[in-house]
Protein backbone atom coordinates (compact mmCIF):
# COMPACT_ATOMS: atom_id res chain seq x y z
CA UNK A 1 0.00 0.00 0.00
CA UNK A 2 1.21 3.51 -0.58
CA UNK A 3 0.14 6.73 1.29
CA UNK A 4 -0.74 9.00 -1.46
CA UNK A 5 -2.20 12.62 -0.83
CA UNK A 6 -5.28 13.04 -3.22
CA UNK A 7 -7.07 16.25 -4.30
CA UNK A 8 -10.28 13.91 -2.39
CA UNK A 9 -11.78 13.94 0.99
CA UNK A 10 -12.67 10.73 3.11
CA UNK A 11 -16.42 11.18 3.88
CA UNK A 12 -16.17 9.90 7.31
CA UNK A 13 -13.19 12.25 8.89
CA UNK A 14 -12.34 14.48 6.48
CA UNK A 15 -9.01 13.66 5.64
CA UNK A 16 -7.31 14.03 2.32
CA UNK A 17 -4.68 11.09 2.72
CA UNK A 18 -5.18 7.68 1.01
CA UNK A 19 -3.85 4.49 0.67
CA UNK A 20 -3.59 3.00 -2.69
CA UNK A 21 -2.95 -0.66 -3.12
CA UNK A 22 -0.31 -1.67 -5.40
CA UNK A 23 0.10 -4.34 -7.68
CA UNK A 24 1.20 -6.76 -5.10
CA UNK A 25 -1.81 -6.14 -2.86
CA UNK A 26 -4.72 -8.64 -3.27
CA UNK A 27 -7.30 -6.44 -2.03
CA UNK A 28 -7.72 -3.17 -4.60
CA UNK A 29 -9.26 -0.94 -1.96
CA UNK A 30 -8.75 2.62 -1.82
CA UNK A 31 -9.05 3.24 1.85
CA UNK A 32 -8.78 6.98 4.11
CA UNK A 33 -4.70 6.74 5.86
CA UNK A 34 -6.48 7.96 9.00
CA UNK A 35 -9.23 6.23 9.52
CA UNK A 36 -9.68 3.57 7.27
CA UNK A 37 -12.89 4.09 5.86
CA UNK A 38 -13.44 2.70 2.47
CA UNK A 39 -13.33 5.03 -0.71
CA UNK A 40 -13.19 3.05 -3.67
CA UNK A 41 -12.02 0.68 -6.53
CA UNK A 42 -8.55 1.29 -7.39
CA UNK A 43 -9.30 0.41 -11.42
CA UNK A 44 -12.57 3.19 -10.22
CA UNK A 45 -10.15 5.79 -8.94
CA UNK A 46 -7.79 4.99 -11.73
CA UNK A 47 -10.50 5.80 -14.69
CA UNK A 48 -12.11 8.71 -12.53
CA UNK A 49 -8.51 10.26 -13.07
CA UNK A 50 -7.95 9.65 -16.92
CA UNK A 51 -11.31 11.10 -17.36
CA UNK A 52 -10.35 14.51 -15.54
CA UNK A 53 -7.41 14.46 -17.32
CA UNK A 54 -7.97 14.63 -21.17
CA UNK A 55 -10.77 17.06 -20.15
CA UNK A 56 -8.17 19.28 -19.11
CA UNK A 57 -6.16 21.41 -21.91
CA UNK A 58 -2.67 20.70 -22.41
CA UNK A 59 -0.67 23.55 -21.51
CA UNK A 60 2.39 24.78 -23.43
CA UNK A 61 5.85 23.83 -22.16
CA UNK A 62 4.82 21.12 -20.65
Amino acid sequence: MLKVTLDLSCNVCGSDQFMLPTLADDVQDVRCADCAAFKCKSDDLERAMSAVHQKVPARPGL
